[in-house]
């Protein structure tokens, strides 16, 4: 394992585990920066810019946005074929309520001109607000402090909030403050790399409709190739030592107020500003400028100190819920409440929307959604938010008839196909080896459903939107293989990729078969459930899909008999019909710079060699790792583990996983350090575009699945905790089928308890613990002072 990096950045202030600081205007790169204090709420999410925007544009990526809301574009092809995706979907940047202007005469305030005394920012993750000080002297000497205060609403999902006091220190005058909605900026990024977004707000919307009138205006905008309209509309209001001159402003990049302020030394002047977004489908009668009007008018009424408390109660209930406390290095405890802060922020509420690669934080990727979702953020929200889980779920449910319209573009005459990336539901990957082929992401949201319903037995969930997802992907596998003659008439799936995306195009992909087995098990098992509990409801199912009992022996005779490629000499699970045939890749000749390999190599070249970007059959061990022994386990990460890059932030985390339960403990902890801290780090060297969501989902997984060995099999909770050597201990929650359980461990024990529901039947190391209301249990840990 080698994880060593280009030296990170690191912010400019001393470390604390609850608040992101940079005191420091040099800021080595500011996008970097932008990204790291972004807000959001799940609907709206804003990068950390500041008001007055950037001195140099090239510099910044400015970017607000709503979760699901997207542009359309046709992807050109020099040759193209059936099937292939034809449209791209780029979530689209909308108009920036942050920008505020200030004016001292003909001085601009502007930190890069005149001369800072001090500038900082500070992040607050309790409470979800960021702050700004200032203290700046203008070229003609003039002097000011600034501080600004900023969230987005966790109470009210239409809704941004933003105060600035503006004080004189050396001068009485006139302040002249100009403020609106700016459609001027974008992220437009020069830049090769495929995995930034590329995209401006005059590319992707189409101006319907502005307004503004005293301290309100709105803006209407269509999305350019999409189906949606938006609402933009902003109010404020001004104090300050005297009353301000204000005027209306309207130009083809915005509207907004500009007001002339009385200034006297050492008097703030105060503006208050309040940002409502709302978007609807354009057949939709809904008006958006009244609704976005109701809601402006609620926030002005109640004040922003009403609005922050509000908020803050939101964020209390989650930390209570979701907290991971890590004592003895404060370093990892402020990345792990980084990641759930986003991860929290970052997930759709409404079903309609999901949670994207880079969250709402950036234009990376241009803001798809993948099976990232199911395998590695579900399992985050799911034992602390699960009505979230729930959402993002129902989101599936919502583009379940695109996934049956690509399924009969690919050749299938039944079932669903999901794409591999996407918004509104169409494939928009323009490279079928490396998206299309994986097939497995059904498997991935049939697993993720499963894993919904045995945490919450929520069965109403499964009989109006999970058994027809679970039963239309598995529809596909049929038409991937054949009982296979060659294997003792196993069934073999052909010409797929699975989660390695260094290797495509495949025969037996070993996590693919694997996820398909459990997943035509699931849809058994689903079906001869649903057949018991509610027969009315399975037979109209079945016949509004048609599906018929034929087809489920089928699935159940496939789950059999599915061939899982094995290598008796090696003992080990080859990754596929030819991974253990190729060349080794020449790891002691590449040169650092040369990474990640996909930016540097011809996909070919790569395809060619036993080279792996991210876990692959190691993921199919963790995932299913109920059916494979610890020593097969050992084998595989032994063997896999040196051919893997890690070029993907997917792959550290189950790398810590599987590192935790076959006792490499110091490997286990590297590749835990490696994801708690990727995006704060910038260990990828491309944070600047958004943070990485599934690698921050992975961080829970790593200290819950990997540290204390928690898993879920046969509908109970089992757990076999261990203590890295760094850490006095580490404490968090779970919400299991209506009940609370803590768990916390220090240097010899672990406690257990159940703080809310019913009695519950845990497994400790293999042992059966009973858990009562207000009855803790403690356990030594299994090998008592034996740490990483």
């Amino acid at each position: 394992m080698d994880l060593t990096r280009a030296t990170p950045k690191s912010l400019a202030a001393p470390l604390e585990i609850w608040t992101i600081r940079e005191d420091d205007f040099s800021r080595g790169n500011s996008m970097l920066s932008e990204t790291l204090f972004s807000l959001a709420n799940g609907y709206i999410g804003t990068r950390g810019t500041f008001e007055e925007g950037a001195g140099d544009p090239n510099s910044s990526c400015e970017g607000t946005y709503l979760n699901g809301v997207y542009m359309r574009e046709k992807i050109p092809y020099g040759e193209n074929a059936a099937g292939f995706a034809s449209h791209n979907h780029k979530m689209a940047p909308v108009p920036n309520g942050k920008s505020v202007r200030i004016f001292i005469g003909a001085e601009e305030f502007r930190p890069e001109k005149g001369t800072l005394h001090h500038h900082s920012q500070q992040l607050d993750m309790r409470r979800g607000l960021l702050t700004r000080h200032a203290d700046w002297t203008s070229p003609s000497g003039k002097r000011l402090h600034l501080d600004s205060r900023r969230f987005v609403s966790l109470a009210d999902s239409h809704l941004m909030a933003l105060e600035i006091s503006v004080t004189p220190l050396n001068f009485d005058g006139v302040l002249d403050i100009h403020s609106g909605l700016d459609c001027s900026s974008g992220s437009v990024q020069d830049n090769d790399d495929p995995r930034v977004g590329k995209l401006s707000l005059k590319d992707s919307l189409t101006l319907v409709e502005k307004h503004t009138d005293n301290g309100h205006g709105f803006l209407r905008h269509n999305t350019i190739g999409g189906d949606r309209e938006i609402c933009s509309a902003f109010s404020e209001s001004i104090s300050g030592p005297g009353a301000p001159d204000s005027l209306t402003w309207s130009t083809p990049d915005g509207i907004g107020m500009r007001h002339i302020c009385p200034a006297l030394q050492n008097q703030p002047v105060i503006l208050t500003k309040y940002i409502a977004y709302f978007h609807k489908e354009n057949s939709s009668k809904a008006s958006l400028p009244q609704m976005a009007g109701h809601c402006l008018t609620a926030a002005a009424s109640n004040g922003f100190d009403v609005l922050l408390e509000q908020h803050c109660q939101v964020l209390d209930d989650f930390w209570r819920d979701a907290d991971i406390t890590i004592d003895g290095d404060p370093a990892l405890q402020q990345g792990m409440r980084f990641n759930l802060f986003h991860i929290f922020l970052s997930a759709g509420r409404d079903g309609r929307s999901n949670i994207s690669a880079k969250g709402l934080t950036g234009p990376g990727y241009d803001g798809h959604y993948f099976w990232d979702t199911e395998i590695y953020i579900i399992p985050s929200l799911l034992y602390s938010m699960p009505d979230i889980a729930r959402k993002l779920l129902e989101y599936r449910y919502h583009i379940l008839p695109a996934a049956r319209t690509r399924a009969r573009q690919m050749g299938h005459g039944t079932g669903a196909l999901y794409p591999w990336r996407t918004i509104g539901g169409e494939e928009c990957s323009a490279f079928f080896p490396a998206s299309t082929a994986q097939y497995h992401i059904n498997a991935a949201i049939a697993y993720a459903i499963d894993h919904y319903y045995e945490v919450t037995e929520d069965w109403a969930f499964i009989g109006k939107y999970g058994a027809e997802m679970i039963f239309e992907t598995a529809r596909l596998w049929p038409g991937l293989g054949h009982f296979s003659a060659r294997h003792q008439g196993q069934f073999c799936l052909y010409e797929v990729t699975g989660p390695d995306e260094y290797t495509a195009m495949v025969d037996n992909n070993f996590y693919t078969n694997a996820m398909a087995q459990r997943h035509l098990a699931i849809a058994v098992k689903i079906a001869t459930e649903m057949a018991h509990l509610d027969p009315a409801a399975f037979r109209m199912l079945c016949n509004r899909i048609d599906l018929s009992d034929d087809e489920i022996a089928l699935w159940a005779e496939m789950a059999e008999k599915m061939y899982l490629p094995y290598d008796k000499d090696l003992q080990i699970n080859p990754q596929d019909d030819s991974f253990l045939d190729k060349p080794e890749w020449d790891f002691a000749n590449v040169p650092k710079e040369n990474y990640p390999l996909l930016l540097h190599y011809h996909p070919l070249v790569i395809y060619r060699h036993q080279v792996l970007k991210q876990a692959d059959v190691i993921l199919a061990m963790f995932l299913l790792g109920e059916r494979y022994s610890i020593d097969l386990k050992r084998r595989n990460l032994d063997y896999y583990e040196p051919r893997t890059t890690h070029d993907s932030t997917l792959s550290s985390c189950i790398h810590s996983i599987i590192c935790t339960e076959v006792g490499e403990a110091s490997a286990a902890y590297d590749f835990f350090e490696d994801t708690a801290r990727m995006d704060l780090d910038n260990h990828h060297h491309n944070s600047e575009y958004g943070v990485h969501t599934a690698a921050m989902a992975g961080s829970w997984m790593a200290v819950v699945n990997g540290f204390a060995g928690m898993r879920l099999h046969h509908s109970r909770l089992s757990f076999a905790p261990t203590l890295p050597k760094a850490w006095t201990g580490y404490h968090f929650s779970l919400r299991f089928r209506g009940r609370r359980i803590t768990l916390s461990v220090t240097t010899d024990q672990v406690t257990y308890a159940l703080t809310d529901g019913p009695e519950l039947m845990i497994l400790h190391e293999d042992q059966n613990v009973s858990l009562t209301k207000g009855a803790p249990v403690s356990r030594l840990l299994k090998v008592p002072g034996e740490k990483p």
